[in-house]
């Protein structure tokens, strides 16, 4: 889980100051193919408990995957503000600007192995006992190279569209023993940490949104929440996105909830967090993006989804909050609602007529929704024709 959080802390803290390496990270693994890393030698550890180690030393002993250097540039990178707060490990997001021009600001996502453990000083857990999976610095690896992959897919296909932040590359920084920003001497040791560098987008994240319009038993007060016609506008804008990132971008994002989403104040979107996403056109198994095949297909119907958005009102849903009050007391309206907006939108393909005419729709929904989607063209005795008596 990730907190947005905007104060100073953590190991990347403002005013930090990195000297920046272009880096060319390694191919993503995970979903596309086996872990290339080697197995780290962690016998001097054996029978120790985590407050008998030294977490430095650690990281040395499993750096990350090498790659060949693009080339020599380097720059300074200032951080202005931390983004994330991380309370059980994950990559560390950070406001910043480069050089000496605070005018443009980026974002930094950092992904130190080191911070992708819940570590607990007064453990008395044997290292041994662990396992080490998941690995750890391991993760960060994977988070990184998935991450960049997922960037440079996207950006010549829909870096213009304005759904997901504009990529600045990747690239790596050496952190000594005394921490990041410490200038290090001649003789000194030193581990390496990657790090990707996008677009600052300004808007609020989806999840702030919500947790500020929270008491502190977490009630909701909808009159803090943005007016219903603005969220409903927001919720079509995250529909198009995720199709469309999916479609366009050749990337499924795989982690589909509000703290994921940045809304800017005219109710656009910007889809955010890309490290455990799948990049279609480098996986090593699976089908192939349709639009491999044929760049003139159009995305699905998002109607298609249509038990996706009636699952969202569900109060165990993680956008339950964002909807409407009266959806989670009558759930054919968030359905009507998806039917009405996306109805003929012609940046869509037609609603599938093999799907239009199944008989799960005639088990799963109501007589009202039936009647809409016979306005679509489904045919009266659909469910009957597919053997529902």
């Amino acid at each position: 889980m990730s907190i947005p959080h905007d104060s100073e802390g953590g190991r990347y803290p403002v005013n930090t100051t990195l000297r920046i390496l272009k880096h060319t990270p390694p191919p993503p693994f995970g979903y596309f193919g086996d872990n290339p890393r080697p197995r780290p030698d962690l016998s001097r550890w054996e029978g120790k408990t985590w407050r008998d180690i030294d977490l430095f030393d650690l990281a040395l002993a499993d750096p990350p995957l090498e790659t060949t250097s693009p080339g020599p540039l380097e720059r300074t990178l200032t951080v202005t503000d931390i983004k994330t707060l991380r309370t059980n490990g994950g990559p560390n997001v950070v406001a910043c600007f480069l050089d000496s021009d605070p005018a443009t600001e980026y974002i930094a996502k950092i992904y130190d192995g080191l911070d992708y453990h819940e570590w607990d000083p007064e453990s008395e857990t044997d290292m041994v006992d662990l396992k080490w999976r998941p690995e750890f610095m391991t993760q960060a690896d994977q988070d990184y190279c998935t991450e960049a992959a997922a960037y440079r897919t996207m950006q010549p296909r829909i870096g213009t569209m304005g759904i997901v932040p504009t990529y600045h590359g990747s690239w790596t920084f050496c952190v000594g023993r005394d921490g990041p920003g410490h200038e290090l001497g001649a003789g000194d040791t030193y581990r390496w940490v990657r790090m990707v560098l996008m677009e600052r987008i300004h808007g609020d994240c989806m999840l702030t949104i919500i947790t500020n319009a929270e008491d502190v038993y977490e009630n909701l007060d909808y009159s803090l929440l943005p007016p219903e016609p603005f969220r409903l506008r927001v919720l079509q804008h995250i529909i198009e996105a995720f199709k469309f990132a999916h479609w366009y971008g050749m990337v499924r994002h795989m982690d589909y909830v509000p703290r994921n989403f940045i809304v800017r104040p005219d109710s656009s979107v910007v889809l955010i967090d890309f490290n455990d996403s799948f990049s279609e056109e480098l996986a090593a198994r699976g089908p192939k993006h349709p639009r491999l095949a044929d760049p003139t297909i159009l995305p699905p119907s998002p109607i298609q989804d249509l038990f996706s958005v009636s699952s969202m009102v569900k109060p165990a849903s993680p956008w339950y909050e964002w909807m409407p009050e009266g959806w989670s007391e009558d759930e054919d309206m968030a359905e009507e609602w998806l039917i009405e907006t996306f109805r003929g939108d012609t940046r869509f393909a037609p609603v599938d007529e093999t799907w239009l005419n199944s008989a799960l729709l005639e088990k799963w929904c109501s007589d009202r929704i039936i009647c809409l989607l016979e306005s679509l063209g489904r045919k009266p005795d659909a469910g009957r024709q597919a053997g529902q008596p």
